[in-house]
């Protein structure tokens, strides 16, 4: 069976190829690009005809366009960016940074807008596909697999899985897959991963992304978390070096290139024409919009949500206490138990980045992707993830962490109608922080001895997936109910400690989330009875023989 491992980026389509029924031979890229490159612009133009109608031209071509020289012409760049923004996190960081909406992009309909006509971005995707498959000659029966950023809601996953399920007769529809994970995939699959505790650092084209993961001594990966900064890539780059500069973005993109491949400390200067670039332009530029901090946040949140759930030495209950960790202490923390720092993504070239995080983490510590790739897969930096999508297979890789939970839940009371809510992931937006469950108000204390309430769980869509009732004695002072969504993807009530609400194979936990949530649960369950049973004794060894009691001679 072939296998069709697409990189859908920011700013470029990558394309790799794997025969699956010859499994010594690693997956190959296919050459897409002009000169033979295996990258394709994710780009589209739309252009009006005298007659009224549009036509597109992808790729290259649409690349070059200028929008000075063509009035009826639109280019769509950044598609990708367009297509997450519908995701409350993902627009807040566009708001919070004034980045500017393209005049093109309709967001309340998700769709490219020109000369009164509207395009999905399901379509645009579809086009840009289109073209890339018909570049890299893919027909007939196949297996597709796709990556996305972590940050990736249930509505661009699905819009991408739409697209893809356009191309080839088989139409076999895989996983959109987080797509740092696909790069541990590559290097696990190869033998690259020796037994040990990893952090992918992937700054791509549009985003910022990050993995935490472990490889056991029997060959297992687990991923423990993922985080990342939807806003922060190399378009932004080239994006904040145009306006130092005073250039035209539109004409003078790929400026990160420059300053990554050619200046450094030691060759501070580039002249050409219109482009004076200075490697302080390029410092002086990113401790402005503070690109580590972003990302050390980003990396902090991750590492975090995987103590939850990391492995225990001391006993102690994994679920019960979040580590206190302050962004100056963590590279310290991360050193103490990653074995390895993997630097990926195009923008880790620049010795901007690899010079701070060597010495943040250590040069012991740091290593490139492209070290982990064999000779066998040409050109790492830009096809290692369409690779490792070609090797993702089933559901064992997937994150044990559920970072959103893509479903409303609302919690009623039956006598009085007063209810609250969780809808699908307000809750993070502004302050972002998947390490954090969230808790509702609590409802009105109603005047009953007993109380019936309703808990609801719906789908994104709204389609009804749990109903059930949950009672509560009030009697004796007890606090009215509160709703509490935990970081496992749990539902639960809470009123004086919380009651989970069974809900039968949840749509947002994979098999093996479950199964390591129960044997969390057990260990927990295993702790708390160790406590109670320490404190009885506790108690028994302290109790005064002659009943003497404080406050009484």
């Amino acid at each position: 069976m072939q296998v069709v491992g697409v990189d859908f980026g920011t700013t470029n389509i990558r394309i790799s190829t794997w025969d699956s029924s010859q499994p010594d031979h690693p997956p190959q890229p296919r050459l897409i690009g002009e000169g033979d490159t295996p990258t394709m612009p994710a780009v589209i133009a739309f252009r009006r005809q005298p007659r009224g109608d549009i036509s597109t031209i992808v790729g290259e071509d649409a690349d070059s366009i200028s929008k000075k020289d063509e009035p009826d012409t639109v280019v769509v760049r950044n598609i990708k960016r367009w297509a997450l923004a519908n995701d409350p996190y993902v627009r807040w960081c566009l708001d919070s940074k004034n980045a500017p909406r393209p005049e093109w992009w309709n967001p309340e309909t998700r769709s490219v807008e020109v000369w009164d006509r509207r395009i999905p971005v399901g379509e645009i995707m579809r086009l840009i596909l289109a073209e890339a498959f018909q570049r890299a000659g893919i027909s007939g029966d196949f297996e597709w697999r796709a990556g996305c950023p972590v940050h990736a809601d249930m509505e661009y996953r699905s819009e991408l899985a739409q697209a893809l399920s356009e191309f080839g007769k088989g139409k076999k529809v895989a996983q959109v897959v987080e797509e740092p994970i696909l790069f541990l995939t590559l290097a696990h699959k190869l033998e690259k991963l020796q037994p040990g505790s990893y952090l992918v650092y992937d700054l791509g084209g549009g985003s910022f992304d990050c993995a935490i993961a472990e490889v056991e001594p029997n060959g297992r990966m687990t991923v423990y978390a993922s985080n990342g900064q939807p806003l922060m890539g190399g378009a932004t780059i080239d994006e904040l070096l145009a306006k130092r500069l005073s250039l035209d973005y539109e004409d003078y993109q790929g400026l990160l290139r420059i300053a990554k491949e050619q200046l450094t400390p030691s060759n501070p200067e580039y002249l050409d024409g219109d482009i004076n670039l200075s490697w302080l332009d390029v410092e002086d530029e990113l401790n402005k919009y503070q690109f580590l901090g972003w990302t050390l946040t980003a990396l902090r949140e991750a590492y975090i949500t995987a103590k939850v759930i990391w492995k225990r030495e001391d006993g102690t209950s994994p679920v019960g206490g979040i580590p206190s960790l302050r962004l100056e202490d963590m590279p310290r923390a991360f050193c103490n138990n990653l074995d390895r720092v993997i630097l990926f993504g195009g923008s880790t070239k620049s010795p901007y980045f690899h010079e701070r995080l060597t010495a943040i983490f250590g040069v012991d510590k740091v290593i490139r992707a492209e070290d982990l790739v064999p000779e066998e897969i040409p050109d790492p930096e830009l096809t290692a993830l369409s690779a490792g999508a070609c090797y993702f297979v089933g559901e064992g890789y997937a994150p044990l962490y559920v970072n959103r939970l893509p479903a409303r839940v609302t919690l009623r009371d039956t006598k009085t109608g007063a209810q609250v809510e969780y809808e699908p992931y307000q809750h993070f937006v502004p302050n972002f922080n998947p390490a954090k469950p969230f808790i509702s108000d609590r409802l009105p204390q109603g005047t009953d001895a007993g109380s019936e309430y309703e808990l609801i769980v719906a789908d994104a869509d709204g389609e009804e997936l749990e109903n059930k009732l949950v009672g509560f004695d009030r009697a004796g002072g007890t606090r009215s109910p509160q709703l509490v969504v935990d970081t496992f993807g749990r539902i639960g009530v809470d009123s004086n400690g919380s009651r989970w609400v069974e809900v039968e194979n949840p749509p947002w936990q994979t098999e093996r989330q479950r199964q390591v949530l129960q044997s969390i649960m057990d260990r927990q369950r295993q702790f708390e009875q160790s406590e109670q049973e320490r404190i009885h004794i506790h108690g028994l060894l302290n109790e005064n023989p002659f009943g003497w009691q404080s406050g009484h001679g």
